[in-house]
This record gives structure tokens, C-alpha cells and sequence, in this order.
């Protein structure tokens, strides 16, 4: 039963509360909608109550393993409001703890989902939840510790939750009497390598302890001990049992939760120690036999056809091209599963545009630019699935230089192997994982751009080539992604630097700033005029894309595109799309009406030739009108169509006569 009292208290702790709806999860609705605003009254007589976690300013870590594992590891998170629920145990009826709820700070909500992915048994073992409700009381719910959410660092609790993710698994795939002492020397190997900063030894204790009395294993003092041991032998150099050692004696399980824990780089300095105990010694000989039944990842496109899961690209061009922003919508596109221009997102996938250049407010104007036109096109976005960052970002999470160089000049001498900028790639990598670990997805990542990321020497192949392969080996573990450069001076010169660069990416698109020829009115002062062109286009050279063409974007956020024309080529369209015939429009001209906007008169002969190019281009349907030869009936292209037995003609609507049967005449084959 609950009180009056109990109501006063919760909604003391900002609770925004409501009552349950019977035998569901849902809250009751109240005039259709969710809402807090019940009576005391009503809040007592409901069976059960939660609270939404928006409007109560909080999260909760939701326990949601159903094995029930992870819930014996609970006490290492900071003590806070705990609730859970009534289950059976080992076929006894007990109570549970399974949400932990904190009060947001000025950093938001945790956003934490493990595994991203539902394991093989469909469930999860920890989320939180921010933008529900949480079911407290009443029922088979209980409050296991009344008092006000408290506020807690998010790093802190993302480590905390993280460690119990691992040793869940751990647990569940312990081994049994006389094999303990191994594994867990094994476990204290792989414990010692985290960062003290951050897992300090006695939570580690603490946490082994646990694994202790969930086993039945009594030897606690002698198991702790060795996570300071280990952290010593470290220290000092010694070789010391990993994470592929604990995998291995376990059983080869996956202990994928570790790659929670530990940084990336230090990850990756792991795997190239136990590199040369754990790869094969020989490569594979594959034959045509054993290529056929070979079943490789699926290479799915993105945004078809340009951009594919597994592709390294880049956008280049000079100032005022339009780099920023043409990127910039791709980005937003993808994360949203939005048509850009006519390519298709097949797939849509979270992305993340990284601006080393521009100030964040200016970056923001770019993208609400953007964002204009797709709201007005009725196009949803998905801004969950869409990631930034921006020096300012940097700045104020206390980078004090901003980006950490992503290429740098090779060095000489015997520093000459040193990859001085492999640091920066690796916080960039970091910053990947934690996307797909949120999303479940790896993200496309767009770096703009390599002046202001690199600090290199961009004309020397040997200073391109560990950022280059970097990328390379990304595209081939299913990141995609895209970097931006500037322009080589000179149409058709390529990117600024070594000729090496482009070789070795699947797409590369030049956008050139509009020349005043090829230039045409629009409204407003913000818009964006660029010619682009694809001088590596793998797998669609053949399509229309292949040749150069003109992009814009008007001040309203939309996108067009069209052929490479001078700009009295679309007066010429305007005419056309207005209803005006060629023969009105060489009328025009004769009176000196057709110019363009430098206020240029051209010649009927000349508009006559760029008309028949406008038809040959099928921008403009050549429309004739004659009699018909039979019954001299008026017939038309607009009304009649063609013939589909010669495909020039105009059939008759009276008669049915085409002039290809006309006696006499020479037959043409469609």
C-alpha cells in the first residue's frame, strides 16, 4: 500500500508520476495522451505507478539480463533510488533489484545499450532509458532504496555498468573446482591492463569478491591479491596473462563486453602483442573450387551508387566549391534514410561530420540550411543518428589545441618508422565505436578536412600512405567513410597532392566553383552554384553521373541538378517550359528579346542550335503538328503521340492512318 506521505516524498524527488495501466506497461492516458496530471486520489487507487523520465529530469539503468547474472553486480554502481521486482528463484518467490535512476546533470542522460545488438537469446543485459517511464511500485514492483536520485559523473557509471557487462559474461562461462586458480590468474591479467585512473584496484577487489560468492568459492583473499600482483608485474615490464588468455581457458567464449573497458589504442597494442601466438603462420591458397563457396561479407550500398558499406572516398575542390555543405547533406541523408538528389540511401546508417574549420555556430546555420529543405519536402530526420563535432566541441570538453593530427610528416633518420600520427586516428576510431555501440550500427564518417586534420607534407606519397591505409583497412572491417580536400589548381588536376591518393579510393567528386558563363539566376543571396564531377566513379562510370554537371542549392535548402549548360541554355529551357515553340522563340530572338544575364543578345541561328541540343538532351519534347495525309485531319505529337510501328510518325485519332502507310512511301523499321 502506498500513502499520501509516499506520494509527497516521491514527488519531492521531481517525480513526475502516473498511474499504470492494468495487466500492461503502459501509462494511463488522459484525454488520449500520456500526462502527470493526476489526483492524489487516482494515483492512490492505481494497482501500479511510475514515473516518466523526461519531465522527472532523470535516467535508469534498466537490468534486463534473464539469467539474472548482472543483477548480482548491481551494488557497483553508486547508490541512488533502487526499485525492482518480485521473481521466482530457484522456484522461491524474491525480490530483485533492476533499476537504478539518477538525476540528469548538466551532461544529460547516459545513453548505454548492451550488447547494441540482442544476443542469441533475444534479450539484453543493461540499457538505460531517458525518454519512457519507469514502473516503482504497486504490484510485483518495490522500492529497495527510497531516496532522491542522485547526480553522478557519466564516465564514472559508463565504466561502472560496463564492468558489470563483463563479468556477466565471465560468470556465465566460469569453469568449475580446480581450474579456479588458472582462470583467475588469467582474470587478473586482463583486469591489471585497464586504467587504474579509472578501475581502481579496490573496485576490481570488489567486483572479483562478488564473482567469489556468486561461485562458491571461498579462497576470496587469494583470488584479490592477484589483481596487485599482476598491476606490479605490469608496471615493471613482466609478461602477464590478457583478455585472449582468459578467452581461451574459458572455452573460446567472446567476452565481448571487455572492448567496453579498455581504450581503443590500448586494445589494439594488446592484439598486436598476442598477434604472433594467435594468427595463422601461413595465408590461405584459395582455387576457383573453394572461391565459389566462399561467403563473404555483403558490400550493400549507402547512398547508390556513389557511396557503398565498404568504401573509402573523398570530396575535394577549391575555395567556395561548396564542399562543407554538399557534405554536409550527404551526412544527413544517410543518417536519415533519405533519397540526395536521385541516389538512392539504400541503407540508411548513423554518420558523423567532423568540422576542424569552421566555428560551431556557423556550422550550425550550415546544417539548419540544409535541414530547411528536407522538412519541407515532408523528409523526417533523424537526429539520433546523426553525429557531429566541431573544434568549439573540442574546446569545450578542455582540448586546448583542438584536433590531434590524423597524418604527419614522416620523419627521418631513426624516427623514420614512427607514425606520429596514429593517436589521432585512434581517438577518431574511439569516437566510431561509440556510435556503433549506441546505434548498433558502424557509422559513415565524413573528415573535413585534411588541411586543417593533417599536418603533412600533402605532395609526398610516404605521408599519405599510413592515412590512407588506415581508411582502407576501415572500409574492409565495414566502416565506410569520407574525407574532404582541397583542389590541385586547374580544372581536371585532381586533389591537392600526391597522384597517389586517388588510386587507391573508390569515389572521388570535384566540385568546382560555377563559372559566370555557366551561372543563372536565383532567388535569395544564399545558394550554392557548383559544377560537379566524379573523376572516380568504381562501379557506375557508365551512368549519368560520369559526365560533369551543375549542382545547386537555393536558400530554402533544395537540391537540384542538371547539365553542364551555359546559362542562355536555361533561358532557352524557361522559354520552352513556359509554353513558347521553337519558332516563338526564334521570333524572339529576331527582336533581340532572348538574352541572358549579362544582358546579352543572341542570334536566332545561335538559339535554334542550343534548342536542338536542349531536345537531343531530352530536356525540351519536340512537339510537331500536321495534317494527316488520308483524311487531312489536324494531328499532333501533343494529342496523337508517335507511331509504334515506325516510332517517328504521328498516327491518326480520326482515321488511324500513320504517314509510313502511305502508299508509296519508304518503310521505316522502329
Amino acid at each position: 500500500m502506498r500513502s499520501i506521505d509516499d506520494l509527497k516524498r516521491w514527488k519531492s524527488y521531481g517525480f513526475a508520476l502516473t498511474p499504470i495501466q492494468d495487466g500492461t506497461k503502459k501509462p494511463k492516458l488522459k484525454d488520449g495522451k500520456w500526462s502527470s496530471d493526476w489526483s492524489d486520489q487516482e494515483l492512490l487507487n492505481s494497482e501500479r505507478l511510475g514515473f516518466f523520465h523526461k519531465d522527472s529530469n532523470v535516467f535508469t539503468v534498466d537490468f534486463d539480463d534473464k539469467s539474472y547474472v548482472s543483477h548480482g553486480y548491481m551494488s557497483l554502481l553508486p547508490m541512488t533510488f533502487t526499485d525492482g521486482k518480485v521473481i521466482k528463484f530457484n522456484g522461491q518467490p524474491t525480490s530483485a533489484p533492476t533499476h537504478r535512476t539518477y538525476k540528469i546533470n548538466g551532461h544529460g542522460a547516459l545513453n548505454f545499450k548492451y550488447p547494441a545488438v540482442k544476443s542469441k537469446d533475444g534479450g539484453l543485459l543493461i540499457e538505460t532509458l531517458s525518454s519512457t517511464q519507469t514502473i516503482f511500485h504497486g504490484g510485483d514492483r518495490q522500492i529497495h532504496f527510497d531516496q532522491e536520485p542522485v547526480e553522478v559523473d557519466l564516465k564514472l557509471l559508463e565504466d561502472r555498468i560496463s564492468l558489470i557487462c563483463f563479468f556477466t559474461e565471465v560468470e556465465k562461462a566460469w569453469v568449475k573446482d580446480g581450474q579456479r586458480d588458472e582462470a583467475h590468474l588469467r582474470l587478473a591479467g586482463s583486469l591489471a591492463r585497464l586504467p587504474e585512473d579509472r578501475f581502481p584496484t579496490d573496485l576490481l577487489e570488489k567486483a572479483v569478491v562478488m564473482l567469489c560468492n556468486h561461485t562458491a568459492d571461498d579462497e576470496i583473499k587469494n583470488r584479490t591479491k592477484k589483481i596487485t600482483y599482476q598491476r606490479k608485474q605490469l608496471k615493471n615490464g613482466k609478461e602477464i596473462f590478457g583478455i585472449t588468455e582468459l578467452r581461451s581457458f574459458l572455452g573460446d567464449v567472446e567476452l565481448a563486453a571487455y572492448g567496453l573497458l579498455i581504450d581503443q589504442s590500448e586494445q589494439e597494442e594488446l592484439q598486436q602483442e598476442q598477434q604472433e601466438n594467435t594468427d595463422p603462420k601461413e595465408y590461405p591458397l584459395i582455387d576457383g573450387l573453394t572461391l565459389d563457396s566462399i561467403e563473404y561479407p555483403k558490400v550493400d550500398y549507402l547512398m547508390n551508387p556513389i557511396f557503398s558499406t565498404r568504401s573509402f572516398n573523398q570530396i575535394y575542390g577549391w575555395y567556395e566549391s561548396g564542399k562543407t555543405i554538399f557534405g554536409l547533406a550527404l551526412s544527413i541523408a544517410m543518417s536519415s534514410g533519405n533519397k540526395f538528389l536521385d541516389w538512392e540511401c539504400d541503407n540508411s546508417i548513423p554518420s558523423i561530420y567532423v568540422e576542424s574549420e569552421l566555428p560551431g555556430d556557423v556550422f550550425k546555420s550550415y546544417r539548419w540550411s540544409i535541414l530547411q529543405g528536407y522538412l519541407d519536402d515532408g523528409k523526417k530526420f533523424n537526429a539520433a543518428n546523426h553525429f557531429t563535432l566541431t573544434h568549439d566541441d573540442l574546446t569545450n570538453a578542455g582540448f586546448q589545441y583542438g584536433f590531434k593530427s590524423i597524418a604527419v610528416a614522416k620523419a627521418h633518420g631513426k624516427d623514420a618508422a614512427k607514425d606520429y600520427g596514429r593517436k589521432g586516428r585512434e581517438i577518431l576510431l574511439d569516437l566510431f565505436m561509440k556510435i556503433k555501440q549506441r546505434t548498433g550500427k558502424a557509422p559513415f564518417y565524413f573528415l573535413d578536412n585534411m588541411s586543417r586534420l593533417a599536418t603533412f607534407d600533402e605532395n609526398k606519397q610516404p605521408d599519405w600512405e599510413p592515412f590512407i591505409n588506415w581508411g582502407i583497412d576501415l572500409k574492409n572491417k565495414g566502416i565506410p567513410g569520407c574525407f574532404l580536400h582541397h583542389a590541385n589548381k586547374g580544372e581536371g588536376k585532381g586533389s591537392s597532392g600526391s597522384s597517389y591518393i586517388g588510386r587507391l579510393l573508390d569515389t572521388s567528386i570535384q566540385l568546382t566553383k560555377l563559372e559566370d558563363d555557366y551561372r543563372f539566376k536565383m532567388p535569395g543571396n544564399k545558394n550554392l552554384q557548383s559544377s560537379i564531377r566524379f573523376d572516380k566513379s568504381r562501379g557506375f562510370g557508365g551512368s549519368s553521373w560520369a559526365s560533369k554537371r551543375i549542382l545547386t542549392m537555393d536558400e530554402n535548402g533544395q537540391w537540384r541538378h542538371y547539365p553542364y549548360l551555359k546559362q542562355i541554355s536555361f533561358v532557352i529551357l524557361g522559354l520552352a517550359e513556359q509554353g513558347h515553340t521553337q519558332e516563338e522563340i526564334r521570333a524572339m530572338a529576331k527582336e533581340q528579346m532572348v538574352r541572358d544575364m549579362n544582358d546579352n543578345a543572341y542570334s536566332p541561328s545561335h538559339v535554334d542550335k542550343l534548342y536542338k541540343e536542349l531536345v537531343s538532351l531530352k530536356l525540351i519534347e519536340k512537339k510537331r503538328s500536321t495534317v494527316c495525309w488520308n483524311c487531312r485531319e489536324p494531328i499532333s505529337t501533343a494529342a496523337d503521340g508517335s507511331c509504334d510501328k515506325c516510332n517517328t510518325g504521328i498516327p491518326c485519332s480520326n482515321c488511324g492512318k500513320c504517314y509510313c502507310e502511305k502508299p508509296g512511301v519508304k518503310k521505316y523499321k522502329k
